[in-house]
């Protein structure tokens, strides 16, 4: 039989016990919430916080790809800086803050631009021709069409849905290679089942030896640009100097349309 007595002086210890861890995790948590480190990490939370911000979606079709939000970690920030005791702007650490409306919630839409926030635009030939190359030995990263079986994992190649034919041998290699595949270039809103779980996106502006004369000075942030293979050398160095002159960035696709920062 229970002894009662025991019994209550087992729950009285054992109350006493998580009162007691109660309150030395709340002092703590105090002592560090006072502690002028913290107090200077949390002084930065207003400058370094941002928002999220949602995709753009236009006539349930089309869309721009959001950002995401940034905030300030406090406690993974503060014991990064507990060894030297002083605020290092360099070992913040943040968490991602996602958008309501994102990419990821909407790849049945069709990307017709990156994010103009990015500062960078994407550059995508038609075929491994001498222009791709130069870029990529200038470490320029670009993108190339895929569009017969000569692949080259130096460049992120894209799904170009209207080569059935080989797809499926393109299919296998860029799963053997472990080659990003999840691009798809949509041709006059036609969507090929082919083109199923992938990014879908559609070129905002093309450039060719015919009409750069007339183009070049349209480009702007977020830009998908498609360069023909008409387009000579002097004439992309043309096209990379007024890239440079806007000081935008030539970046993949991937990371043009990516929502991270």
């Amino acid at each position: 039989m229970i002894n009662i007595k025991k019994f209550f002086q087992y729950l009285g210890l054992f109350g006493v016990c998580c009162l007691s861890f109660y309150y030395t995790e709340k002092v703590a948590l105090y002592v560090k919430n006072m502690n002028p480190l913290m107090q200077t990490i949390k002084s930065m939370q207003e400058s370094k916080n941002t928002s999220p911000i949602n995709s753009t979606i236009y006539d349930n079709l089309y869309i721009i790809p959001g950002l995401d939000g940034q905030e300030i970690n406090l406690d993974e920030s503060f014991y990064n800086m507990q060894e030297s005791k002083t605020y290092n702007e360099s070992k913040l650490v943040f968490n991602s803050i996602k958008p309501q409306i994102s990419l990821e919630s909407h790849k049945d839409k069709i990307i017709i631009r990156g994010n103009k926030m990015k500062n960078s635009v994407s550059l995508i030939f038609e075929s491994f021709n001498n222009l791709a190359r130069f870029l990529y030995q200038n470490n320029y990263l670009v993108n190339v069409l895929i569009t017969d079986e000569e692949y080259n994992p130096n460049y992120e190649m894209i799904n170009n849905s209207n080569l059935s034919k080989t797809y499926e041998n393109i299919e296998n290699y860029l799963n053997k290679n472990k080659i990003n595949k999840n691009l798809c270039l949509v041709k006059d809103n036609k969507i090929s089942n082919l083109c199923q779980d992938k990014y879908l996106f559609k070129i905002s502006l093309t450039i060719s030896h015919s009409n750069i004369s007339s183009t070049i000075n349209k480009i702007k942030s977020g830009e998908i640009i498609l360069i023909k293979d008409s387009l000579t050398l002097s004439e992309l160095n043309l096209l990379i100097n007024q890239i440079k002159y806007q000081n935008l960035n030539i970046v993949p696709l991937s990371e043009l349309i990516a929502e991270s920062k």
